[in-house]
C-alpha cells in the first residue's frame, strides 16, 4: 500500500495568490468510487491508503467548493500535495470572464502544468474538441493566448467526461507524467474527466 497525503487550502482568488489561503478543515480526500474517504483536519491535512503499483484516481472536495479530480500512478512514494479549493463564487465569476458556464456540469474542466513552470508550452487535446485557455502572468484565465506564459498553466474547458489523452508541445520537451497516468508516447499523459469536476494533469519536462 502507498500513503497519500494532501493539504486542502481554501483560495482566497483565482490567481497569483491561489496557494496562499488558510488549511481548509472538513474537506474530503476520497479514492474514486469507493469508500477510502478521509476527512482534512483543522490544518487541512488527510491522508489515505491506496494500493501499490496501480494507476488510481482521487477527489478532493467539499461542499460550495469546485471539486478536484486526480489520476495518478502508486510505483512510489507520492508526495504530500496542496490542491487549493475555489469556492462557487470565484469559480462562477471567473466563469464569467472567459464566458464558460458554471456550474460545469455536464462537462469537466481540465487544469495542466508543465514543470518547471515556463512559458512557451503548449497543451492539445487529442481525442475531441474543447475550449482552450492559458493563465497570464497574474495566474487569471483567458481564452487569448495560443502558449503558456512564465505560470506554465492552461487546460481546456467543456471537456466531455472519461479518459483524455493530452500532448504537451512548445517548450516542454522531454516531459514525464508527475500528476497524470502516463501516454502512449513521448510527452503525452491521460487524465480522468467527471462532470462537474476540475481535473489537473502534470508533466516534468527538461529545463529550456
Amino acid at each position: 500500500m502507498v500513503e497519500l497525503s494532501v493539504m486542502v487550502t481554501e483560495a482566497p482568488s483565482i490567481d497569483a495568490a491561489i496557494f496562499t489561503g488558510p488549511g481548509l478543515e472538513g474537506a474530503e480526500l476520497c479514492e474514486t468510487d469507493t469508500t477510502n474517504c478521509a476527512t482534512t483536519d483543522a490544518a487541512g491535512l488527510a491522508s489515505i491508503m491506496l494500493p501499490a503499483d496501480q494507476e488510481v484516481s482521487y477527489t478532493v472536495s467539499k461542499d460550495g467548493y469546485g471539486p478536484y479530480l486526480l489520476g495518478d500512478v502508486t510505483d512510489e512514494p507520492l508526495p504530500t500535495t496542496n490542491w487549493p479549493l475555489i469556492s462557487d463564487a470565484l469559480l462562477e465569476a471567473d466563469a464569467m470572464k472567459v464566458i464558460v458556464p458554471y456550474p460545469w456540469s455536464p462537462d469537466g474542466t481540465l487544469s495542466l502544468a508543465a514543470f518547471s513552470l515556463r512559458a512557451g508550452v503548449t497543451y492539445e487535446l487529442l481525442d475531441e474538441t474543447a475550449t482552450p485557455f492559458y493563465t497570464d502572468e497574474q495566474q487569471e484565465t483567458t481564452v487569448g493566448l495560443t502558449a503558456t506564459t512564465s505560470t506554465g498553466r492552461g487546460g481546456f474547458f467543456e471537456v466531455t467526461p472519461g479518459e483524455h489523452q493530452i500532448e504537451f508541445g512548445g517548450t516542454a520537451t522531454n516531459c514525464t507524467a508527475r500528476i497524470a497516468w502516463p501516454g502512449d508516447a513521448a510527452n503525452r499523459i491521460r487524465v480522468p474527466v467527471r462532470a462537474g469536476h476540475l481535473s489537473f494533469g502534470s508533466m516534468d519536462c527538461d529545463e529550456p
